[in-house]
C-alpha cells in the first residue's frame, strides 16, 4: 500500500493593487475628468472608496487593466472589420 503525502500546495493568493486616480489617468491615457465622468457614465470602473467620506479612491488594477484589454480587443475588432484594403490605404 503506498501512502499519498496529505499536504496540499496553495497557489498564493493574488492580491488587487489600488491605483491612485494619477496612476489609472496615466495607465489610461484620459484625464481624472474623464475617468470621472465615464465611471459616472458607467463605462469605465467604479472606484473604490477608501475612506468613509469618499473623498479619497482608487480603481482595481485587475478592473482596468480588464477595461484596457477591452479597448484592445474593440480596437482590432474594427481594424479587422474594415479588411486590409483599408489598412494599406491607411500605411501609405
Amino acid at each position: 500500500m503506498q501512502l499519498v503525502n496529505q499536504t496540499q500546495t496553495v497557489a498564493p493568493q493574488m492580491r488587487d493593487a489600488l491605483l491612485s486616480r494619477k496612476e489609472t489617468a496615466r495607465r489610461t491615457s484620459l484625464s481624472a475628468s474623464s475617468i470621472a465622468a465615464m465611471a459616472k457614465a458607467g463605462l469605465f470602473p467604479r472606484p473604490v472608496p477608501l475612506t468613509p467620506s469618499g473623498s479619497r479612491v482608487a480603481w482595481l488594477e485587475s478592473q482596468v487593466n480588464a477595461w484596457i484589454q477591452e479597448r484592445a480587443e474593440q480596437a482590432a475588432e474594427a481594424v479587422r472589420a474594415k479588411g486590409p484594403r483599408s489598412c494599406a490605404r491607411a500605411a501609405q
